[in-house]
């Protein structure tokens, strides 16, 4: 018997170049998870510990992200 696994990504969310602070609840409502904040600390991505959406900077020259939602 063959078995299907579905596998959920998460959700990869653009945000400005210039943006240093970015917070998260999960979405949903009630049914996401405490708000929290995370710093780019420099780095072009980061990752939400609770949900594992992924924040990424866009950048504003017009080209495209080499990521996309």
């Amino acid at each position: 018997m063959e078995t299907s696994m579905s596998t959920q990504h998460p959700e990869i969310l653009l945000v400005p170049e210039n943006m240093e602070r970015v917070a998260c609840n999960g979405g949903g409502g009630a049914l996401g998870h405490p708000k929290v904040y995370y710093t780019f600390h420099g780095q072009d991505d980061v990752v939400c510990g609770y949900c594992d959406r992924l924040f990424t900077k866009q950048p504003q020259d017009g080209a495209k992200p080499y990521k996309t939602a």
